[in-house]
């Protein structure tokens, strides 16, 4: 209300109160009473308009609604998209008909919108960003918006919450999804070997079974599929029945192996994919370096690269020997070459030096001095307990000690033309000097573990067989192609052949046929296996440590027995290897892990039989190695929370599908 106008209405409003009061006074002194309560407030309301003053009416009296908001009503309340209106104690207070129709069917329970709508984490939303829900089959993106407070409702907050469906561009953004372009390099991993045995008679009958598995396996998710060599492929599929491919995890792994030749030689496939990339050749390249990885994790496996992620699939198998050696010979051949354009040779191993690094890196020092070249094996500061035999055996030959030098004394010797030999490991980080490795302009990498994801991208030269049992066995193989003049000495070949020994458990685990002939060949030369059997004694104290070890040993889970050290023993990570190799002597066992406390954490070592794949285990802790044989650093980290992430690590392997 408003004007002058108006005041006489009132006016005359109060005349008429007044007349009724008075003659219910007399007949029914309840309404009288009733009616005295209306018209005080309105004498004291018509007063104050008089003086010029615009009071407020009480609420429930209040019908002054301007026209502009009639309209921000009738908006509000036809919009297509949902609106609703809460108090601070998440009471509905007003909502428009698209949001009352969402739940036109639904039985209220109370007036509360979280009971409405559960979805909404109404504590976490703030005047800032959007909330996404799904409700009802649709996509909503939430918005926020406080309102500030009128005189009318002062000492209340409201909120208003805006719904905007967004089902149509997400529907969208899925089709573009699920429609790029994924692209896989597939590569029969033993082709060479699978023909050299097949019968000439059957030959076409083989490579046909093999066309024709992987051409139905990929024509089974609607990909294109090119053969540009005889053991290698080209597939191309949508992401969408990639998906299809990958929730089977990839049957055709299995499928290829019953494609055998002779008892024992199964076909396997490596594959290596990639997706994700905007250009076209960059996901090829991609899928090419995927392809690559799998091969130097031993095929037999599916990797996968997307979105800056690398995933890995099968790979449940012992690595297949290679009978040819032919690749040995010409790898030998090219590090010959690279080794006599040089000045020097350093040799570089890995951290937490063991006898197969220690044994691999003196038979380069071997090729090196017997090619005219100076060559030096680069000791850390402080020995590993586990080579403090085998070194103190070293250093007691003269000529031998002059080889073994420090990181600051092989700095000082690095020129443009040294060649830097990484031996028994490919990650830059597990290089015993980073500083050696970063200076070198000319890097080869010697190794026999399954390839992972950080790699020595400078490497000149890279020979990676995880399929060996050892990197000492790799360079004697080396050694017997690089020429006659190339000949170890009794001490430099039994240093080689405890590396051997170390890492097959004394020719019982990756032991192939190419690993004894090795070994023959070191025991020609001289190697001594009395001495390294010594190598290998121990005291009494280690032994009724390990004891102890096997004592405390639980299966939690089938087959797997997990055990521990509750002090850091002389040699932590010898040990913790030993007390694993004992557990597997267990009947029964086919995997165990060996925890034990280091100076900054606590060290994993893992041993396998096979059937469970401990380098995938121990990968989810940052760790690396074999399928039999890995072992893993957890810094900062005590010996209780190890435990429990070794737990989750294999509870997540055998969900992945891996079984014992």
């Amino acid at each position: 209300m408003s004007g002058h106008g108006d005041i006489n209405i009132l006016w005359i409003s109060v005349i008429i109160l007044a007349i009724e009061i008075t003659v219910f006074i007399f007949t029914n002194p309840k309404v009288a009473v009733a009616l005295l309560l209306v018209f005080i407030p309105l004498i004291f309301y018509i007063l104050e308009r008089m003086k010029g003053k615009k009071p407020e009416w009480p609420g429930i009296l209040s019908h002054e609604v301007s026209p502009a908001q009639i309209f921000w009503r009738e908006i509000f309340n036809n919009l297509p998209e949902p609106v609703v209106i809460i108090d601070e104690r998440n009471n509905i207070y007003w909502e428009n008909k698209t949001f009352s129709s969402l739940f036109e069917n639904v039985r209220r329970a109370s007036n509360l919108l979280h009971d409405l709508v559960p979805e909404i984490p109404l504590e976490d939303m703030s005047d800032q960003g959007e909330t996404q829900i799904k409700l009802k089959d649709r996509v909503y993106f939430i918005t926020s918006k406080s309102l500030e407070k009128s005189d009318k409702m002062r000492n209340q907050k409201f909120r208003a919450l805006f719904f905007r469906d967004m089902t149509e561009l997400f529907e969208h953004k899925k089709r573009l999804n699920e429609e790029k372009i994924v692209v896989g390099y597939i590569q029969v991993d033993n082709f060479d070997e699978v023909m050299a045995i097949c019968p000439d008679e059957n030959r076409p009958e083989i490579l046909a079974r093999i066309d024709k598995t992987i051409a139905q396996w990929v024509q089974g998710f609607n990909g294109f599929l090119k053969k540009y060599e005889s053991d290698k492929f080209l597939a191309v599929l949508s992401l969408k029945e990639f998906n299809r491919a990958q929730e089977g995890k990839f049957s055709i792994l299995e499928e290829i192996k019953e494609i055998k030749v002779g008892p024992a030689m199964p076909v396997t496939l490596s594959i290596g994919v990639a997706y994700g990339q905007d250009v076209l050749l960059e996901i090829s390249r991609t899928a090419q370096n995927a392809l690559e990885l799998c091969l130097g994790r031993g095929g037999d496996q599916v990797v996968v690269k997307a979105e800056g992620k690398t995933h890995f699939f099968g790979g449940k198998t012992k690595e297949l020997e290679k009978y040819s050696r032919v690749r040995a010979r010409v790898i030998s051949h090219a590090l010959r070459d690279l080794i006599e354009e040089s000045d020097v040779v350093l040799v570089l191993g890995h951290v937490f030096l063991d006898m197969d690094a220690l044994g691999a890196g003196i038979g380069i020092v071997t090729a090196a001095r017997s090619l005219g070249k100076q060559g030096f094996f680069i000791l850390s500061p402080e020995q590993s307990p586990s080579v403090e035999s085998l070194m103190e055996l070293l250093q007691k030959d003269e000529s031998m000690k002059k080889y073994l030098i420090r990181e600051e004394e092989a700095l000082g010797k690095m020129t443009r033309k040294t060649l830097v030999v990484v031996v028994d490991t490919h990650r830059p980080s597990f290089c015993l000097s980073q500083k050696v490795l970063q200076k070198a302009e000319k890097v080869v990498v010697v190794d026999h573990h399954r390839r992972g994801e950080e790699f020595i991208d400078k490497a000149f030269l890279v020979y990676l067989e995880p399929y060996a049992s050892s990197t000492s066995e790799m360079v004697t193989e080396m050694l017997e192609y690089m020429g006659d003049e190339v000949k170890p000495t009794p001490l430099e070949a039994t240093a080689l052949l405890s590396g051997i020994v170390v890492d097959t458990r004394n020719f019982a685990f990756k032991t192939g046929v190419r690993t004894f002939e090795a070994a023959s060949f070191l025991r020609r030369v001289g190697a001594d296996p009395t001495v390294v059997y010594k190598l290998f004694q121990e005291d009494i104290d280690t032994v009724n440590a390990r004891a102890e070890v096997v004592k405390r040993a639980e299966q939690m889970f089938e087959h797997i027995a997990v055990s521990y050290y509750l002090e850091k023993p002389k040699n932590p990570s010898l040990s913790a290897a030993q007390a694993a190799n004992s557990l597997l002597e267990i009947k029964g066992i086919y995997a165990s892990f060996v925890l034990v406390p280091t100076d900054d954490g606590i060290s994993i070592s893992a041993r396998s039989l096979g059937n469970v794949n401990v380098q995938k285990v121990l990968e989810k802790l940052g760790g690396g190695g074999h399928l039999t044989v890995a072992g893993a650093q957890l810094k900062d980290t005590d010996l209780e929370e190890a435990v429990e992430k070794l737990k989750t690590a294999i509870s997540e392997y055998f969900k992945e599908g891996e079984t014992t």
